[in-house]
């Protein structure tokens, strides 16, 4: 009989997240992406006395399952779903009808919501865990991360937030490595003390100064964005070199995956002028495919014929203002 978190894998929010979960709560935990959330809920351990389920947003494609499935789960157990993607008030209202505590809030990161929500059954140190998720989402400046941020010293907390963020895209393709970090993080143990994130971290940071120039070689510009294919794990990284390689609003990274699609990640600046998170999930429903996200950085993931036909349209759409 134990506790049970379903948490994001390809970040730090995700990871941290987690950890508090499992700090707090004790049981077991799983990792996931968004493609695959539905399967993870279908998994979840029938001995579980609860679940968690942490910085995975869902998506219109998939919304009447999701919502069916956590029903089912919130009559077996108490079912607690933290989030800060875009949620419209119907969806919000179809979650918390299906028996659910949803704790959400865009302006604030998964994991400080996570932190917030089992605050009193977590140490002290606990709050470093919520910072490292805001930093490396660019949500530090929130209003509880940023008052969070002042009690800390700010260049310790950077530091520790993007060793874990290098480390973690340096092994990207290894679930078992985000695993141990959340396993380490749960203990409270300092990113830094954790064996080999600091050299992992080191070698990613070579990757991405390498990756700059690839980017200026092989990115494309089209009107409002820029976009490349890419075989990085970390296809958000790509994205943001992207806006400074060609001084464009939006930058566009994707890979294809086994499956026949191409798994996008977009980031943009200040002047992108579009919410990305409403915007690619409505155009790559469109192209057979699902997304979303927040403001200035989302996902989806389209079939392969459709990445032109996607990449066109948000051009468009950029373009419109």
């Amino acid at each position: 009989m134990a506790h049970h978190c379903i948490s994001h894998v390809k970040d730090v929010d995700g990871l941290s997240s987690a950890a508090l979960v499992l700090a707090a709560k004790g049981g077991t935990f799983r990792l996931t992406d968004y493609d695959d959330v539905m399967r993870e809920l279908q998994a979840v351990p029938r001995s579980a006395t609860g679940l968690t389920i942490c910085d995975l947003g869902t998506n219109a494609s998939n919304f009447p399952e999701f919502v069916a499935a956590l029903a089912g789960l919130a009559e077996r157990m108490p079912v607690t779903y933290i989030d800060h993607h875009f949620l419209a008030e119907d969806a919000k209202r179809q979650i918390a009808q299906a028996g659910v505590d949803l704790r959400h809030d865009v302006a604030e990161c998964a994991s400080m919501l996570t932190y917030l929500t089992y605050k009193g059954a977590l140490p002290e140190a606990a709050r470093l865990l919520a910072l490292y998720g805001a930093v490396t989402d660019y949500m530090d400046a929130s209003p509880a991360a940023g008052a969070m941020m002042e009690t800390f010293d700010r260049q310790f907390v950077l530091l520790e937030a993007t060793a874990l963020a290098f480390a973690l895209a340096k092994n990207g393709k290894d679930y078992s490595y985000a695993e141990m970090l959340v396993e380490e993080l749960s203990k409270m143990k300092a990113p830094h003390t954790i064996d080999d994130v600091g050299p992992q971290a080191v070698a990613q940071a070579e990757v991405v100064r390498l990756l700059a120039d690839e980017v200026r070689a092989k990115g494309t510009r089209m009107n409002r964005l820029a976009y490349m294919a890419t075989t990085e794990s970390s296809t958000g990284n790509v994205a943001k070199l992207l806006l400074g390689a060609f001084g464009v609003p939006v930058g566009v990274a994707y890979k294809v995956k086994p499956t026949g699609n191409a798994e996008f990640s977009l980031r943009s600046t200040s002047e992108g002028g579009v919410h990305l998170g409403k915007e690619i999930g409505a155009i790559a429903q469109r192209h057979g495919g699902s997304g979303g996200g927040h403001e200035r950085a989302a996902g989806c993931s389209v079939p392969v014929r459709e990445v032109e036909g996607l990449l066109n349209d948000l051009d468009a759409r950029l373009s419109a203002g």
